[in-house]
């Protein structure tokens, strides 16, 4: 021990320039803006690589769980791949003269960042606009619905996650009842649940129900899983049901995701903005 303190005794000097060469440097950062601005620029993007590359060692060790999930997704979309196609009639009255025509394609992406534990959750991925991503596009994993986009980049994106108060909310439907009513929303409490409200409580609904994205989402295509109704309240002095949906992603083992790009969007929200623009003009 005594000899440990003579050799930092002897290298007083040294130790002390490294430790006033600490100092200047943070004093430096702290107190300019142009030092600050290109200092937080530049760590942000080397944890992103950090993050990239801590992620590829436990994709390496991770490689069953993936191969596995995989296996499950393909089967999934073999089972549902008409669900990607929309019919398009080829003649008026001759209803067996049709093709399928495609509305979805997917981009697959890895998370870079997670949160789980605030209020407003979100999910970094790597794919920006150089693969063609934009503002919501939606987000699933090979277990159901993730979140959408709301920060895009060249190289990554943000996703708002489905674990977010204000960012996030989806009309489902109810895969039993093929019924499309409601609101899918999290209550900022425990990660594995969410909430199903404005669900009128004479419905005949079950505990053990698969909620999935209805038909209407400008999102997701159909028949995404969302969760399954593990619990429901009725209370005689309110109108709609009290639902507990536990979701059907983990969200804190998310590692793979797809981005959906619908094909249409582009059209149908011309179309929605030149009817809301001649309603206007009508007033």
């Amino acid at each position: 021990m005594n000899s440990i303190f003579k050799y930092l005794r002897s290298k007083s000097h040294v130790l002390l320039f490294l430790l006033l060469e600490i100092l200047s440097i943070v004093a430096i950062i702290r107190f300019n803006s142009y030092q600050s601005s290109f200092y937080y620029a530049n760590t942000r993007t080397l944890s992103s690589k950090m993050h990239e590359a801590n992620n590829s060692i436990f994709d390496y060790f991770a490689l069953f769980d993936k191969n596995q999930a995989l296996f499950n997704e393909n089967l999934e979309l073999r089972r549902q791949l008409k669900s990607n196609y929309v019919v398009e009639s080829k003649a008026v009255f001759e209803v067996n003269d049709t093709i399928y025509k495609q509305r979805y394609k997917y981009y697959p992406a890895q998370v870079i960042t997670n949160s789980t534990n605030r209020q407003n959750n979100f999910i970094t991925i790597n794919r920006g606009t150089s693969s063609g991503v934009q503002i919501g596009m939606g987000v699933f994993s090979p277990d159901g619905i993730v979140g959408t986009i709301t920060e895009v980049s060249e190289n990554y994106a943000i996703a708002s996650s489905v674990l977010n108060i204000n960012g996030f909310k989806l009309v489902p439907k109810i895969k039993e009842l093929n019924y499309t009513r409601g609101t899918i929303v999290w209550d900022g409490k425990d990660p594995n649940y969410l909430e199903l409200k404005e669900i009128n409580k004479y419905e005949p609904l079950k505990v053990g129900y698969h909620i999935v994205t209805s038909p209407y989402s400008k999102n997701f295509p159909e028949n995404i899983p969302i969760g399954i109704i593990e619990r429901i309240e009725k209370n005689s002095k309110e109108t709609y049901y009290r639902i507990k949906v536990r979701s059907a992603v983990n969200f804190g083992k998310i590692q793979n995701v797809y981005v959906v790009i619908d094909m249409f969007k582009d059209e149908i929200d011309k179309l929605e903005k030149k009817v809301e623009e001649q309603q206007k003009k009508t007033k």
